[in-house]
């Protein structure tokens, strides 16, 4: 594992979040626990190396260049926490349940308490050289600009921007996002945010010690359910995870049109004339005597909506 990789898995989470989002069934309790423990685990490493440097003057066992590969690989997995964090949050928010936000915000919270540690070592200036101080920098940045720019959907559409490093960039990045997906001919957005990210961190030195990482990122991906991939361990798209799952809701008659739908619309009149393809008379034979006459949906309704509309 290095930043490359974590990066473009960061990608993934964001661009197939709504495969997560639009789920139905909770989660699993042993996935969300092997997602904490093993996050939790790494970041006890993490604060093994890094703990010691803020309170000592004195070089340590690492060489400059291991230290550069760890705090970038650091910031990189920050990253991929915000958004993992973000999209399991609105995943609770949809489903109306709160189960695998306050775990995940958990990780974040500490995730945050060992990032002052990293910036206070950046700070003293005392086990790096100032060009290798310039580097990290100018990575944290780019960083920093790439999660607001995989956040830009959450806070757009869920006022998700606490997660965000600078809330009304991100917004500006969901409108541009927005604004993609209503065009004639809409460029594949995260195909080229997949092509910039391997630029921006090219694969090299990696910092990982261990395999916590790694198996925290497995139960992130077992989290989506079995139906979001394809036998090749591909993603679905979006699309095609609607379609499929567009059967399994229950047939609904047309006497059972919600409420909602039964109101005449804003600057619509009411008429006694039906239209000859939907006669609403056959629904209320089909009622019960005693119950009160349910006013149905009249094509001609819609039809003087607008002078201008059209003809049904």
């Amino acid at each position: 594992m290095n930043s490359q990789i974590t990066a473009e898995i960061a990608a993934v989470i964001a661009s197939q979040s709504l495969s997560l989002i639009e789920g139905a069934g909770p989660f699993s309790s042993d996935i969300l626990c092997d997602f904490w423990y093993h996050g939790q685990e790494h970041l006890k490493l993490r604060r093994r190396v890094l703990e010691p440097l803020a309170q000592s003057d004195s070089p340590g066992e690492l060489s400059e260049s291991e230290l550069e590969a760890i705090f970038k690989d650091f910031f990189a997995e920050e990253m991929l926490i915000r958004v993992v964090t973000t999209v399991l949050a609105v995943t609770d928010q949809k489903r109306k349940q709160r189960q695998a936000e306050p775990i995940a915000r958990s990780l974040y919270l500490a995730f945050l308490d060992l990032k002052r540690i990293v910036l206070a070592v950046m700070v003293a200036e005392n086990h790096l050289s100032l060009d290798a101080l310039k580097r990290i920098n100018t990575t944290r940045r780019s960083i920093e600009r790439w999660t607001d720019l995989m956040l830009g959907q959450f806070v757009l559409r869920y006022n998700m921007q606490e997660f965000a490093h600078d809330p009304e960039r991100s917004r500006d990045f969901g409108e541009d996002q927005s604004t993609n997906l209503n065009a004639p001919s809409p460029v594949q957005t995260w195909d080229l945010i997949t092509a910039g990210l391997r630029i921006s961190f090219p694969a090299g030195l990696t910092s990982q010690c261990s395999d916590h990482w790694e198996k925290m990122l497995a139960a992130i991906m077992a989290c989506y359910p079995e139906e979001c991939f394809h036998q090749s361990a591909t993603m679905k798209s979006i699309q095609h995870i609607r379609i499929a799952r567009s059967g399994l809701a229950a047939e609904t008659h047309p006497g059972n049109i919600p409420e909602l739908f039964r109101t005449l619309l804003p600057h619509t009149s009411s008429s006694n004339q039906n239209h000859p393809h939907f006669k609403p008379a056959d629904l209320k034979q089909q009622e019960p005597k005693s119950s009160p006459p349910k006013q149905g949906i009249s094509f001609s309704h819609f039809h003087k909506r607008s002078s201008k509309g059209p003809h049904f």
